[in-house]
């Protein structure tokens, strides 16, 4: 006797999560938290009993949930840390803010705000008048500056000019620290992505994570979780710690939680002047000497945790950057073995043909940030028209070619960087038009892919790459059900119609998590 399902999702776009087969008109099945079976409509009925709820999709697109395999946890509370100041518009209304929220701090608590205005220029000397001896820290809108006192500095070990997120983990350990506030900020962080139909993601905790596994373990244990968690660890405060890696796989032996490895820094980015690029930056550029990272001392971390069987994921953006990575990789083999690790390359904005080669040949997985067009609002001033020939250019966001030499690629959002929007990333890798909609003809349209090859990216290439491919990834029977609806043809839309496509529905482990119609 067949088993019955719980949920049957009818769709005429159906995207199982293979971009070879296309799309198909029919039905999932669901019982419990896995998929019972994908037909044709006509024999749905085989699977209904009084109890099986069903939902009619027709017109909007099913696949398997996404998977976000590069976000920041603690970097959405950074985001959220303190007072809200983006309506702040002079220093008179600054000081009104803040003075206000003060009254609401005890007398040795920190005063933090984000989202000041970047452009708002304003005496860097305020905060120590209006707050003296207590540390007080306002961030701009892109994270990239802040004003604050000395207070503030001595504290947490950073200043104004370098406040980028690895300089301010001692300020994250002790926002990780209130673990009741961290973990009511998961679970608003975890309902965002839920309405974007992320099921997975790949998580940066910076060192040992500062304590706040036990909350994932708390939550992954009471069932509360709405997504699956690749934990990684960023040596930041210290260098790569292989112990905690073991202690993190004991502790973490259930399905949705599980460690996988080290993500580590290479350069930084090309934009700003430290990026590590090949040719280097045109005599043109008003840019500051470039200091390249230290390749032996990444050789050794990245060595280190090889040797121990865990994953590593470099974080390199320049072409560079990304070719000593390479070396780096081709090293543990040469010393450690060769196994399949699923080491990954982060970012690689520019990239070039010859090591797209050798990510195939020594199975090294592409996690590239498939929004990032969305930071460079207009075309005409993005960087890479002024510090690369054309020719150059033709290795920015090489898609096709990685999809055509049989790497695996798949994508992250650096969340809070960017939010993961599904169609949105559709029409940046298919369309390749910035937000201001140009070129009209594209960018590099040669390394446009399709629809389907970007669906894919996020479904079950996002899952191999997180060895979970064999229950995870695609629509099948037997598969766990992890799945999302988007509300529309995200295939036969393009353009603008295709930008304001969204997720309507998510289910995670066989149960809805968000349905934007309740």
């Amino acid at each position: 006797m067949k088993k019955k399902a719980d949920i049957v999702l009818r769709s005429d776009r159906i995207f199982t999560g293979s971009a070879a087969d296309g799309v198909k008109d029919g039905f999932v099945a669901v019982c419990e938290n896995r998929i019972l079976a994908v037909d044709e409509w006509n024999a749905h009925t085989d699977y209904l009993d009084e109890h099986t709820q069903i939902y009619d999709l027709r017109g909007k697109t099913v696949t398997p949930g996404f998977v976000d395999n590069h976000v920041f946890f603690m970097g959405y509370m950074w985001q959220h840390l303190g007072t809200d100041a983006s309506g702040v518009t002079d220093e008179k209304s600054l000081k009104e803010l803040l003075t206000a929220y003060e009254t609401q701090l005890a007398p040795d608590e920190p005063l933090f705000g984000h989202d000041l205005d970047d452009e708002l220029e304003l005496d860097g000397n305020l905060f120590e008048t209006w707050f003296p001896g207590r540390a007080a820290i306002v961030f701009r809108e892109s994270r990239e500056g802040c004003l604050m006192n000395q207070e503030a500095r001595e504290r947490y070990g950073f200043d104004e000019e370098n406040c980028y997120a690895e300089a301010c983990w001692r300020l994250f350990r002790e926002l990780i620290g209130d673990r009741e506030q961290a973990k009511e900020q998961y679970l608003e962080f975890q309902d965002v992505l839920a309405s974007r139909g992320i099921t997975g993601i790949k998580e940066i905790g910076f060192d040992d994570y500062y304590g706040f596994t036990d909350v994932l373990k708390e939550l992954e244990d009471s069932g509360r979780l709405k997504h699956r968690v690749y934990l990684v660890s960023q040596p930041v405060g210290s260098d790569v710690d292989t112990l905690y890696g073991r202690q993190m796989q004991e502790k973490f032996q259930k399905d949705c939680v599980k460690f996988m490895g080290y993500n580590i820094m290479v350069d930084g980015d090309i934009e700003s002047g430290e990026g590590d690029i090949l040719d280097g930056y045109p005599e043109s550029e008003d840019i500051l000497p470039y200091t390249p990272p230290c390749y032996e001392a990444l050789k050794e971390s990245v060595k280190k945790a090889d040797k121990c069987g865990f994953r590593c994921a470099l974080h390199a953006e320049g072409d560079r950057a990304v070719r000593k990575t390479l070396d780096i990789f081709e090293e543990c083999q040469k010393e450690n073995g060769k196994r399949d690790a699923r080491h990954a390359v982060i970012d690689m904005e520019l990239v070039d043909p010859a090591d797209i080669r050798r990510m195939k040949e020594n199975n090294i997985t592409a996690i590239n940030y498939v929004q990032i067009m969305s930071c460079y609002p207009e075309y005409k001033n993005y960087y890479g028209l002024r510090y690369f020939s054309e020719e150059r250019q033709k290795c920015i966001w090489p898609y096709r070619s990685l999809t055509d030499a049989g790497v695996n690629l798949c994508w992250g959002t650096d969340l809070p960087l960017d939010v993961p929007d599904i169609p949105l990333s559709v029409c940046y890798a298919a369309e390749r038009r910035f937000p201001d909609s140009m070129p009209e003809q594209g960018y590099n349209m040669q390394e446009a892919i399709t629809p389907a090859e970007v669906l894919e990216g996020w479904t079950k290439n996002g899952q191999k790459a997180n060895f979970a491919e064999t229950v995870l990834g695609t629509l099948e029977p037997g598969k766990l059900a992890d799945i999302a609806v988007i509300d529309g043809d995200i295939f036969g839309e393009k353009g603008e119609a295709r930008r304001k496509l969204s997720v309507c529905m998510t289910i995670f482990d066989g149960k809805v998590v968000y349905d934007r119609q309740e």
